[in-house]
């Protein structure tokens, strides 16, 4: 089997994730020539960068580059894991668990006005990350996380 370029799978990658070369560069701290350079296989990714677009694509860095054109002597060198979850989708992750745990409680009064409390300091997060954002993956993540967090709130 023919191992696939590097550049080509980061570019398929990109655009699985909907995203533009700059958008790319922007999270990576890097310039837009230098995504290009990578995706049209002019320049090699360092470890940092496989490192980076590895968390950036939820894959380990050895997933990133396992089939590829990949020096192993460089992929030798990548660490096993890495982060793979922006802060956004931490807080989302957490907003759901606070909601389905809020489902399973039996309605008291102080259980309603805990929920109302609840309700309110989410409010206050997604609100803080509507200026925040910085691409459409994450507004329609926000947008969803409102939507069930105002379902919530009218049930």
């Amino acid at each position: 089997m023919v191992p696939e370029e590097i550049g080509k799978r980061i570019a398929r990658l990109r655009q699985e994730f909907g995203w533009t070369q700059q958008t790319l560069a922007e999270r990576l701290a890097i310039s837009r020539v230098a995504v290009s350079h990578i995706e049209m296989d002019i320049s090699m990714p360092g470890e940092r960068t496989v490192t980076l677009l590895a968390g950036l694509f939820k894959l380990t860095p050895h997933e990133l580059v396992a089939g590829t054109t990949y020096p192993p002597a460089k992929a030798d060198r990548l660490p096993t894991v890495v982060c793979a979850f922006t802060c956004l989708e931490r807080d989302l992750e957490l907003l759901r668990n606070d909601l389905n745990w809020l489902t399973r409680l039996q309605d008291s009064p102080d259980v309603i006005r805990y929920r109302h409390e609840v309700w309110e300091r989410w409010t206050r997060i997604l609100e803080h990350w509507e200026h925040e954002i910085i691409d459409d993956q994450q507004r329609g993540l926000l947008q969803q996380a409102q939507e069930e967090l105002g379902k919530s709130n009218t049930a």
